[in-house]
């Protein structure tokens, strides 16, 4: 039995094809149609044919035709499909292209009336950036300061320090709900304003009224700030480059939860001047085990 050779392109024709039947329940999607031509008689191969109903009410017809070139699509692509639509009899056309196309194809698509189109099938982004949101991510950084302790103990270690009791609790016990409220209120500033939290700092003083001890230190909060390689975000999906729209979905790139770095997509961001763009996702990395990394990090290490 000789194996059936596939038509060059039929590939991505087919991709096209299954992207095409998941936007319209009702619509027929016909993949390798046939239809005769408007002037010949003759049937013209069509990559893909849509039959549907605008409103459910109208019915429209709709050419699709797929384009697995090396190159971008040229103005001349463009004309040629405009008349393969007339030729047709198809209410309107979409076209596909692999690698994409021209500014003057562009152009003369959106003068002819019909759209553009990209098929992402888990692709980088390399979109206009007028669509996908760039990403970003931060995690925060917790450090302690000893500011002072009376009567004083030169001696004394941090570990001493989170032992002390207090009405909540242990000083270890306060930090920790310190770190998380400030953690809490950084969620919802990023909600509100899509901005990377501010560092912060606070103070805490305690004070034993019937020995007229105390002890108070600064829990300081900085937040590492990490942004997303472009090719680390893959897409699948349907782009149109004629009216910015995209039908499908994003990936953002994998964040290693169990490590101070949030992984090789990632880069540190050093300017404290970086400016934000104005579509933007970011991810806040919170609520590791506080109280075990300050007892580890700091625990027998002398206060001061």
């Amino acid at each position: 039995m000789v194996k059936k050779k596939r038509r060059v392109g039929s590939e991505f024709e087919e991709a096209v094809f299954r992207f095409a039947k998941t936007l319209d329940p009702h619509a027929q999607v016909l993949f390798n149609h046939s239809v005769p031509d408007r002037d010949t008689g003759e049937p013209r191969q069509c990559d893909v044919w849509i039959n549907a109903k605008f409103g459910g009410h109208w019915p429209l017809s709709i050419l699709v035709s797929c384009k697995d070139h090396k190159r971008k699509l040229h103005s001349g692509d463009i004309g040629t499909f405009r008349d393969e639509i007339r030729s047709t009899g198809a209410s309107t056309g979409v076209i596909y292209s692999r690698t994409g196309f021209t500014k003057p194809a562009l152009r003369k698509a959106q003068a002819s009336g019909f759209p553009c189109c990209r098929l992402y099938q888990h692709e980088p982004a390399d979109i206009p950036g007028s669509f996908y949101f760039e990403q970003f991510a931060c995690s925060s950084q917790i450090g302690l300061n000893f500011i002072e302790m009376f009567p004083d103990d030169t001696s004394v270690t941090w570990d001493d320090i989170f032992s002390i009791k207090h009405r909540e609790g242990t000083v270890l016990d306060l930090i920790c709900k310190v770190v998380d409220d400030t953690e809490r209120n950084a969620i919802d500033q990023i909600k509100t304003t899509a901005s990377f939290p501010a560092d912060w700092a606070m103070d805490i003083q305690l004070s034993d009224n019937d020995s007229s001890a105390s002890i108070k230190i600064r829990v300081i909060g900085h937040w590492k700030k990490y942004k997303a390689r472009l090719e680390a975000t893959l897409l699948d999906g349907s782009y149109c480059l004629t009216d910015k729209s995209f039908q499908g979905t994003q990936f953002g790139p994998w964040i290693d939860t169990q490590s101070t770095h949030p992984g090789d997509a990632w880069t540190e961001i050093k300017d404290a001047d970086f400016s934000m763009p104005a579509n933007r996702m970011i991810a806040i990395l919170y609520k590791g085990d506080v109280k075990d990394a300050l007892q580890k990090q700091l625990g027998s290490k002398l206060a001061h």
